[in-house]
Order: structure tokens, then C-alpha cells, then sequence
């Protein structure tokens, strides 16, 4: 800790900080503390430090605004996986061998269910 006392006393040793003692609370309301000599060194930083609080500010509502449109495209994708969900519970349900005859014979169409089993064509040429 010597080390870091060593540093502390050559920077207070280093600035007058009598004006700033003399300092009153209107001086801090009304503006002028930042006409003294200790902030007038310091303007840069001061500068420095408004536009790094600007740029974390403007960061964190990016981030927040992500954040939401992401949260959207969770619930959208959500949305259309039960769509499709939905619709290919009814194309199964269409589809099937048994509602297949029962519209053809509503609709009155002369077709007839072959009473043969398909006939698998088997590949010649073997896979490599």
C-alpha cells in the first residue's frame, strides 16, 4: 500500500487545490466550479468521459432493442412450427387410403382400387 500512498501524495502534492476548497454550493449549481484551474486541466477527460457514458448508453439500448427483435423471431418461428404442425396433421389425414375412397366415391368418379400389389423395379447398376 506504501506504493500506492507514494503516487497519492505526488499527485496532491503536484495540484493546487486551494480554489476549489474556496468552492460553494452555489459555485457547483450555477457552473462556475468549472472556470477553476484544477477542471480546466481536466476538460479532456471530462470530455472523454461524456462520450464514453453516451456510447454505453447508446450500447446497451442496441443490445435491448436486439434483445426484443429477437424475442419476436422466437415467438414467429414458434407461430409457423404449429402452422406446419397443423397442416400436416390435416394432409395426413387426408391422405389416407380410407378418405382417398370415401371422396373418390362421393365425387362419383369411375376409379377402381387395384386389387394388385405394387411391383418394386429393383436398380441394375450396384452403388459404388
Amino acid at each position: 500500500m506504501s506504493w500506492f500512498k507514494k503516487i497519492a501524495d505526488a499527485i496532491l502534492g503536484s495540484e493546487d487545490f486551494s480554489d476549489i476548497k474556496s468552492s460553494t454550493l452555489r459555485d457547483i449549481l450555477n457552473g462556475n466550479i468549472l472556470t477553476k484551474k484544477f477542471f480546466q486541466k481536466q476538460y479532456g477527460l471530462l470530455i472523454m468521459i461524456a462520450v464514453l457514458t453516451f456510447l454505453y448508453v447508446d450500447n446497451r439500448y442496441y443490445c435491448e432493442t436486439q434483445q426484443a427483435h429477437e424475442i419476436d423471431l422466437k415467438k414467429k418461428i414458434q407461430d409457423v412450427k404449429y402452422e406446419s404442425l397443423t397442416i400436416s396433421a390435416e394432409l395426413m389425414e387426408i391422405s389416407r387410403q380410407s378418405n382417398v375412397l370415401r371422396k373418390v366415391n362421393e365425387s362419383g368418379l369411375p376409379l377402381i382400387e387395384s386389387t394388385t400389389p405394387p411391383i418394386v423395379i429393383e436398380d441394375s447398376i450396384p452403388e459404388k
